[in-house]
């Protein structure tokens, strides 16, 4: 296939390998110079692996993907791609440790944001090869001051990027992209797990690129994220484009109706009036026994106070949402909780009644605690059964690595039944859409039937139709186990009907 001089991208009768079967057979696209396309399409309709292959980095088996660039590019290089499969693969390459935040001293992951950001990270230059080609110094210098200041990401510099949160490892990598210089910016879920600020700050910095002139593919299950400057719409089900066109014309399309529908009645059938958060009593009408006491606890990182006097009692039967921006505290403040980080030793706070004050005291914590995280998600291996990995909730294992009982596989049995995924006990984990390992991440929640079910940002990244099913699944859950929950989100009208009481996090500072 020749390429024309107007065409930045062509895809010829394309068929991608997607494990043992075909996707996207016979897909013809072509992206003019000049045009601005997003993609579209709920969980699971194969988006993630479209990107893969515009990037390189998936096989095309039949017919062929050209790009525009110049004879010598490489499309790996000049096609980037920025996606929650990237995030996870920098931060396991930090370390494959799930609770290595919290004890970065054993020397893994000891690389702060500014070494990441160096131009010796970003151009992969080896210290040891005799006449490495190095870019413009001081230009690079220039932009990256440039994109630091676009994303707010200064005051990380000088932190590891293993004691980030998760949306400000978002925002780092997004800057480490940026500095790479690519052609063609391919952004997979780009507003997932940032909060309401940073989400409006990418917003202007993807407007800005765009009218800069830098082709960026926005890939959402959402409408409402598809930016304004967008000029045309693919629309994917099912790993096949159904649609494609001029963005005025696509969003008319039966698909994205759908997607626009579902997202308006998630909103009314979550954002109902006497669940707003301004309206809710806040007051302690509960007369359950503490679960967790924490006495003016703070936690202090150089000069920079994590949790800064933080005083908060969680009763049984309350049900707690956690909010905050990116950086507030709040994954700090559930390390401590959940006994993963070594300060809680030192700190004056009580779990389920008792001071923490040795390894085996925390464990015994850890068993009445189910929990779900943007992290565990990350390093949760991909090859484990579905069934094995709702198993390993009963030992608050990443994997199944001891025996499990007749009866505990049975009820793991009975949670994947009841969350609509029986049939795929037997699955691998990473062959799961990312809607439904979330679901089989929650039945590992689940599954021994905690005290108290943590659930830290259980919607990321998913499309209405998924968020939903999540957030009544919680209200079935928490009803079905009697546990007290802590509910994490970034979308304040976005949770469990059950949610009655909420704690604000701001650097560190709480409110209620």
């Amino acid at each position: 296939m020749t390429m024309d001089a107007a065409e930045l991208l062509a895809l010829d009768r394309v068929a991608i390998r997607d494990g043992e079967r075909l996707a996207f057979r016979g897909t013809r696209w072509t992206w003019r110079r000049g045009e601005q396309w997003a993609i579209l399409g709920p969980n699971g309709s194969g988006k993630s692996l479209f990107a893969l292959a515009l990037c390189g980095k998936a096989p095309v088996v039949r017919g062929e993907i050209r790009h525009g660039f110049a004879a010598e590019a490489a499309p790996d290089k000049d096609a980037v791609l920025l996606s929650p499969h990237v995030q996870r693969e920098m931060i396991l390459r930090e370390s494959s440790f799930y609770q290595s935040r919290w004890h970065s001293g054993l020397g893994e992951g000891q690389r702060t944001v500014a070494q990441f950001l160096s131009q010796a990270s970003v151009e992969e230059l080896n210290p040891f090869e005799v006449g490495a080609r190095r870019g413009d110094t001081r230009e690079f210098r220039r932009r990256r001051q440039r994109f630091v200041r676009w994303l707010g990401v200064a005051p990380l510099l000088r932190r590891k990027l293993i004691h980030l949160s998760n949306g400000e490892q978002r925002k780092t990598l997004l800057v480490h992209t940026l500095l790479r210089a690519p052609r063609l910016l391919v952004l997979d879920d780009p507003f997932g797990g940032l909060d309401t600020a940073t989400r409006r700050r990418l917003r202007g910095v993807i407007a800005r690129l765009m009218r800069g002139g830098l082709p960026a593919l926005v890939i959402t299950s959402r409408p409402d994220e598809i930016p304004p400057e967008t000029t045309h719409l693919l629309l994917v089900k099912n790993r096949r484009v159904v649609a494609q066109g001029a963005k005025a014309a696509m969003l008319k399309h039966p698909l994205a109706r759908q997607l626009a529908a579902a997202s308006v009645a998630g909103r009314a059938s979550i954002e109902t009036e006497d669940r707003s958060l301004t309206d809710m009593d806040v007051r302690s009408t509960f007369l359950g026994k503490p679960l967790i006491e924490l006495n003016h606890v703070t936690i202090q990182r150089g000069r920079r106070r994590i949790l800064d006097d933080v005083t908060w009692t969680v009763r049984r039967g309350e049900h707690w949402a956690l909010l905050g921006p990116n950086g507030s505290g709040k994954t700090t403040l559930l390390g401590l909780i959940q006994g993963d980080n070594p300060q809680a030793y030192a700190l004056d706070l009580r779990l389920f009644g008792a001071r923490p004050h040795s390894t085996q005291t925390l464990w015994q914590t850890r068993q009445k605690i189910g929990w779900l995280s943007p992290e565990l998600h990350q390093h949760y291996p991909t090859a484990w059964s579905c069934l094995d990995v709702v198993c390993s909730g009963f030992f608050n294992s990443i994997g199944l690595h001891q025996h499990c009982t007749p009866r505990q596989r049975a009820a793991a049995r009975r949670w994947l039944r009841e969350f609509g995924l029986a049939d795929n006990a037997g699955a691998a984990f990473g062959e799961l859409s990312l809607g439904d390992q979330r679901m089989v991440l929650l039945a590992r929640a689940a599954v021994k039937k905690p005290r108290l079910l943590i659930l830290d940002e259980p919607c990321q990244g998913l499309d209405t139709a998924h968020r939903r099913a999540v957030l009544g699944t919680v209200d079935r859950v928490v009803a079905q186990t009697g546990a007290t929950l802590i509910f994490v989100t970034h979308h304040a009208k976005e949770m469990p009907r059950c949610v009655s009481r909420v704690l604000r996090l701001k650097a560190g500072r709480a409110s209620f």
